[in-house]
């Protein structure tokens, strides 16, 4: 894999908002770009890892790669370099004349105003995975919008394949198209997935003993969203089987992961920029929630499945 070289590339004048650090547009090959800098890292960041800059343009490419490979929309992304920096290229998704709406605009306008898994009302900011949901089944804005509860669970199933905690409520989002209508916006901000502000040290310290890979691949794993005002493990709501339409999302992508595996790892292996510790560590811990989560989850959906259709109790 040859990384591109973006140091000569003058800024555009499209701006991109977000919090997740420093990125400036560009034009490349005739098509506008958004390029995403390494973050660097706060000081309590850096507490207990020897790290100056977090490795958020590598698992952005990573993490889109694979959703790519599971058949998504996802914006396309390049891995390069600009000014001794290693950056990732993504694509601008948007044509003339678009708009995009995260998911936080649409969700803050949603009347009447609903309750939080508490019960109590809200300002509609939050993420509480109740308020999603509703805001998701009830709001008139997305109400002609086909297939955007299948794709809230297909991202919240992927995001815990590729370990990526942040699908807040300002990364992904619908496209209001010239003509008045609507579609969902591929995959995006996918750059805080496979720990990216661990350092080697760290990572060998999890490769190195298979309990510690475990707790960190999906037993104490937690995610954005929220149920009685507490973080939430997403491996642990999918084997709750609590949600229909996730386990759905299960019983869709999780053969699909176990074949594609393969590829995913001849992907990593091709990437200079980072050492064979990463490599190491970018795969197993994804191989481990596959093997140790996904693929059980498959069998035991199959199995209820079939005992259901031959009115086994």
């Amino acid at each position: 894999m040859k990384l591109e070289d973006f140091s000569g590339y003058k800024q555009n004048q499209k701006m991109y908002g977000g919090t997740a650090g420093r990125k400036m547009g560009i034009s490349y090959d005739g098509k506008d770009y958004i390029l995403k800098f390494p973050g660097n890292l706060r000081e309590q960041e850096m507490k207990n890892i020897r790290l100056s800059y977090s490795n958020s343009p590598v698992c952005e490419y990573i993490g889109s790669q694979v959703y790519q490979m599971l058949g998504f929309k996802v914006h396309e992304t390049i891995l390069g370099e600009r000014n001794g920096k290693i950056v990732v290229a993504c694509r601008d998704f948007l044509e003339t004349g678009e708009i995009l709406y995260e998911f936080d605009k649409i969700k803050v306008t949603f009347e009447p105003h609903f309750l939080d898994s508490n019960g109590n009302e809200t300002n509609g900011v939050g993420v509480d995975l109740y308020e999603i949901l509703m805001t998701i089944q009830e709001h008139p804005f997305l109400a002609d919008v086909p297939g955007i509860k299948a794709h809230f669970w297909n991202m919240f199933v992927v995001d815990a394949l590729i370990g990526n905690p942040d699908r807040n409520n300002s990364n992904w989002g619908i496209i209001l198209k010239a003509d008045g209508s609507r579609r969902i916006a591929p995959v995006y901000d996918n750059g805080n997935c496979l720990n990216c502000k661990w350092d080697e040290e760290k990572m060998l310290e999890v490769l190195s003993d298979e309990n510690k890979l475990e707790v960190e691949s999906y037993k104490g794993r937690r995610c954005i969203f929220e149920l009685e005002g507490k973080k939430i493990n997403p491996y642990h709501i999918m084997e709750s089987m609590r949600y229909r339409e996730c386990t759905e999302a299960v019983e869709r992508l999780a053969p699909v992961m176990g074949d594609i595996l393969p590829e995913i790892r001849k992907m990593i292996r091709e990437i200079p920029v980072i050492s064979e510790i990463q490599k190491d560590f970018y795969y197993r811990i994804m191989e481990c929630r596959c093997n140790k989560v996904f693929l059980p989850l498959y069998r035991k959906i199959a199995s209820e499945k079939r005992c259901g259709e031959n009115g086994e109790g």
